[in-house]
């Protein structure tokens, strides 16, 4: 009597382990799943600068409101035109992955030169007015509540600039273990049009391209913000590591990922928010700057700008030398 009135007892407690151990099942089959064909791997092996680097590094402060990250009144514009030419636009570019249903997706950061766009009056003017509605830095809200953090670009307009003068920064899977070497920095990247529908990922669905403005800033190029987050890979000692280390095989689709890359860039180089275009899944990383000590010894949470010791020129025939 014993044993038959206990048999059902232990079969229903068996039951909970079975299920615990299904859903572990299917979480894993989702995790390789995502690891095998959601993963965005770069369409191609990264070209970078082999550029030497000296031990000085240009502190950026993004604690408070940053006079090379803002947004300016539209007559204030139009009336300094002649002293803007160094400012630069930072873009999110916005794509989803083919097989996906459009559920998950890829986002790289675009950097265009202000006078890049000096043959079209207009899209300059579009710009200004949608720069006006930005929160100028991400630890220096707004107290207006008309102010966002990014705002969508007009796809009539961005899709009319083909000048090749933006750099584009993504980062991708990829079998290998160097520093930066999931973000491609070659002359395709560097030479961006803004209406590219190129990703450094080969399964992007171009096509479906969406582009967003978060700042402008009057000091941070494009090549500088690379070399802020990947600068360090070419040196021998590098006092910090900008978030990750970026290599190819770092990547992970839920913790280190393109959107992880894309925060690291708006957040701890630009100082703007890291608040996404509907992401959902593919964005679940909340960025955590590296804390540097600013000069007056006050604590900032930023990434470093090497100060490079020879010319972009110089840097290039290096490469080319090398045969990379």
């Amino acid at each position: 009597m014993m044993s038959a009135s206990s048999s059902p007892t232990t079969s229903s407690s068996h039951r909970p382990t079975v299920k615990a151990l299904l859903v572990l099942a299917a979480v894993a089959c989702l995790g390789i799943i995502a690891r095998h064909n959601l993963r965005g791997d770069i369409s191609s092996q990264p070209l970078r600068l082999s550029t030497s680097y000296n031990d000085n590094y240009e502190l950026l402060d993004t604690s408070g409101p940053l006079d090379r990250l803002n947004t300016k009144n539209v007559a204030e514009q139009q009336t300094s035109e002649s002293n803007n030419d160094n400012e630069y636009f930072v873009f999110l570019q916005k794509f989803p992955l083919q097989n996906t249903w459009q559920m998950i997706f890829h986002t790289e950061v675009v950097v265009c030169p202000r006078n890049s766009f000096h043959n079209d009056a207009d899209f300059l003017s579009t710009l200004d007015q949608l720069a006006e509605t930005l929160s100028p830095t991400t630890d220096a809200p707004s107290n207006d509540s008309t102010k966002v953090p990014f705002v969508k670009v007009p796809e009539e307009k961005w899709t009319k600039q083909s000048n090749s003068k933006c750099v584009q920064l993504g980062y991708g899977g990829a079998a290998c273990p160097s520093a930066c070497c999931g973000s491609p920095h070659g002359n395709d990247n560097t030479n961006y049009a803004l209406n590219s529908r190129h990703a450094v990922i080969g399964n992007a669905m171009g096509d479906a391209k969406q582009l967003f403005l978060y700042g402008v800033s009057d000091s941070i190029n494009g090549m500088d913000a690379y070399r802020a987050v990947c600068g360090g890979s070419t040196t021998k000692t590098m006092p910090t590591t900008c978030v990750s280390k970026w290599a190819g095989t770092d990547y992970n689709p839920l913790t280190n990922n393109c959107n992880t890359f894309t925060s690291t860039i708006l957040k701890c180089v630009y100082g703007l928010s890291d608040a996404k275009p509907n992401l959902g899944i593919s964005d679940m990383v909340n960025v955590a700057c590296p804390m540097e000590k600013r000069d007056d010894g006050m604590d900032v949470q930023q990434c470093l700008i090497p100060v490079m010791t020879t010319s972009l020129s110089d840097a290039a025939d290096e490469v080319m030398a090398d045969g990379r």
